[in-house]
């Protein structure tokens, strides 16, 4: 797993709403936030709350980059319904994945998650009921901050399938 102070391997990828290209290339605060699938309710409600929150990662220079290992025509279908001001990538092979080194699949993250009702109930509360799941259900999210130097400054490999650091951190984390 990748850890603070490693190098945050560059990539380059579409984005899904307008086929723009991000290359994310270590310039500026970065915050890469990846997500289990398209229909995932966990990580539909944690781009809403990255939505909701733009506003504090602008006041900061910070970029987010949304990746997910779902295919463009579910991304549109699911989480690209929401406008996000940030890109949104489609990464079904995972090589971004890969890259980053989540990969990371627990059976025993549903457990885990049991520990989070409020959580659940505001994941399932969501509008989507009928989900198609097109990568591995019990992939585990992960997070990275990255410096304008391209170095790691925070990395957050989740527990469970909604775990993920809260705004607060990462917006304090950039001084």
């Amino acid at each position: 797993m990748l850890q603070k102070g490693d190098k945050a391997p560059i990539f380059s990828a579409n984005a899904i709403a307008n086929a723009q290209r991000i290359e994310f290339k270590n310039n500026q605060w970065t915050y890469i936030s990846f997500h289990r699938f398209a229909a995932c309710p966990f990580c539909v409600l944690r781009t809403r709350e990255l939505m909701h929150n733009y506003k504090y990662f602008q006041e900061k220079n910070i970029e987010i980059i949304s990746i997910w290992p779902s295919s463009i025509q579910n991304m549109l279908q699911y989480v690209g319904q929401e406008t996000a001001p940030f890109p949104l990538i489609a990464d079904p092979q995972k090589i971004i994945f890969q890259k980053y080194q989540v990969t990371h699949s627990s059976y025993l993250a549903a457990l885990k998650l049991l520990l989070h009702p409020i959580l659940i109930y505001k994941a399932l509360r969501g509008k989507y009921k009928n989900i198609t799941v097109d990568a591995d259900p019990n992939l585990l999210p992960a997070e990275f901050l990255v410096n304008p130097s391209g170095n790691i400054a925070i990395a957050y490999y989740g527990k469970h399938y909604g775990d993920h650091l809260p705004l607060e951190q990462i917006l304090k984390s950039v001084v």
